[in-house]
């Protein structure tokens, strides 16, 4: 399909057929066209060249396209021409499109611009009113209880030194070496360790291996690096180690009764007042454990009901912003990919297999609940905006913390992003009625769950 640029005559675009739901397009340009993209060029050169007769910038454009030549004031303002054009075929050939293009080919002479675009998903969410998701009860045992009052006792435990071979739970005190193909791994003196079995630190085995282990007494032995470390120029190789402990302390537990309680819990008086208490705070936390886990079985079940169509290149744009974001981590933290593969313990393959596979899942579940929105009709009204603006104001941000100024609760952007994190919310406590069996009677009446296909054109984030 070919069509004429409405806002530039004598630009001609061709609109191949849509694939996978993108559309390549052919862009020519003729010398008219080109000129705004020539004087930029020229703009962006003229002051970088030193011209005899001519101060650093004044040079005329003759003079400057004379000597680098009109495909070189082109290149100078490439990026720009190629991003200018695209989105102008875009636009003027109103095609609704979602992400970044992508330049597939640059030619010269004439000069032409091939690029594809993604278009707006296809989704049909199906019969998602009939979605259901068991919930797990809430049932707190008197083990859990347990559990959470040995950690209190523990945290309120003091230490004092023994004279004996080292034994599960002590805290020592030793210097270490640890050598792997004669290059150390570790050189630690008066460095102090929890003897804790379960440790993986350094390696795995390490702790069992000081248990039994007398004071002042060197003791040297070999570990087993596994096969699966984090290091992998270390993994599946042997680590000898020669660790002289040279103090010791055991914990000691205060006693469980009614002084401890209060000791720990300022409105409990005795022990079985803290008892319940756990119990209580170890019911409220699982509640709101299990709330989080069925939200996000629920909109996993509304992604797998659903039939989607996603264009490869917004996979593409996805994975593209993934690797930005790493990319700035590692220059942050001053490693290298290298390095980055070997703390992660993953190929570079490997990882952008994950990538691929996270950008797909969020898509996914992006899509699906911007249609669930627009399929439900739901909405965020004017008070419901300004009541969240004014608790962000008064209280500030769950996660940060940081309250709104003045400034900010005016602002438009601020005022979109606050509206669609209302929205998800809304849309995801609607999703956790449905999937319970307790959505209204009237809403089931206004919506079958069954549409046909339609485009969704913005996708929304939880």
């Amino acid at each position: 399909m070919e069509g004429i640029c409405a806002g530039s005559p004598r630009v001609k675009v061709t609109q191949g057929e849509v694939e996978e739901r993108q559309v390549t397009l052919r862009i020519e340009l003729d010398d008219d066209d080109l000129e705004p993209y020539v004087e930029r060029g020229y703009r962006q050169a003229v002051g970088k060249m030193r011209i005899p007769g001519f101060r650093p910038g004044k040079a005329p454009r003759q003079i400057v396209e004379g000597m680098m030549g009109r495909e070189s004031l082109i290149s100078e303002s490439l990026d720009f021409m190629v991003t200018d054009v695209i989105m102008k075929a875009v636009e003027d050939q109103e095609i609704e499109s979602v992400g970044f293009p992508q330049l597939d080919n640059v030619e010269f002479d004439p000069v032409v611009v091939e690029a594809a675009v993604a278009l707006n998903p296809v989704l049909d969410l199906g019969d998602y009113r009939s979605i259901r998701v068991e919930e797990d009860p809430v049932d707190v045992s008197d083990e859990d209880v347990d559990q959470e009052l040995e950690a209190l006792q523990k945290q309120q435990s003091s230490w004092e030194p023994v004279e004996r071979p080292v034994a599960h739970d002590d805290l020592i005190t030793m210097n270490v070496v640890g050598t792997i193909d004669d290059v150390k791994i570790i050189d630690e003196t008066d460095s102090q360790f929890m003897v804790d079995p379960s440790s993986t630190l350094p390696l795995p085995g390490f702790a069992a291996e000081l248990e039994g282990l007398e004071v002042d007494t060197p003791a040297d032995f070999t570990l087993d690096v596994p096969e699966d470390f984090a290091d992998n120029e270390i993994a599946g190789k042997k680590a000898e180690f020669t660790v002289t402990i040279t103090d010791v302390k055991q914990r000691l537990l205060p006693e469980l009764d009614d002084d401890f309680a209060q000791s720990v819990r300022d409105e409990c008086e005795t022990l079985d007042d803290l008892k319940e208490q756990l119990r209580e705070n170890i019911q409220d936390a699982t509640m709101r454990q299990n709330e989080h886990e069925y939200r996000e079985l629920a909109i996993e079940e509304l992604v797998v009901n659903a039939d989607m169509e996603i264009a490869p290149l917004l996979i593409q744009n996805e994975i593209d912003q993934m690797e930005a974001r790493r990319d700035e981590m590692m220059k942050r933290l001053g490693i290298s990919e290298d390095d980055y593969n070997r703390f992660t313990g993953k190929t570079a393959e490997q990882i952008r297999d994950e990538m691929h596979e996270e950008a797909v899942e969020k898509l996914n579940r992006s899509y699906a609940i911007s249609a669930f929105i627009e399929q439900e009709a739901l909405e965020i009204s004017d008070d419901e905006l300004n009541d969240r603006l004014k608790q962000l104001a008064r209280e500030g941000d769950e996660t940060t913390g940081q309250k709104l100024t003045n400034k900010e609760l005016r602002s438009e952007r601020v005022k979109s992003s606050v509206r669609e994190s209302l929205l998800i919310e809304k849309a995801l406590d609607r999703l956790v009625l449905i999937a319970k069996g307790q959505a209204d009677e009237e809403s089931e009446d206004d919506s079958s769950g069954e549409e046909d296909e339609a485009e969704v054109a913005a996708p929304s984030t939880a």
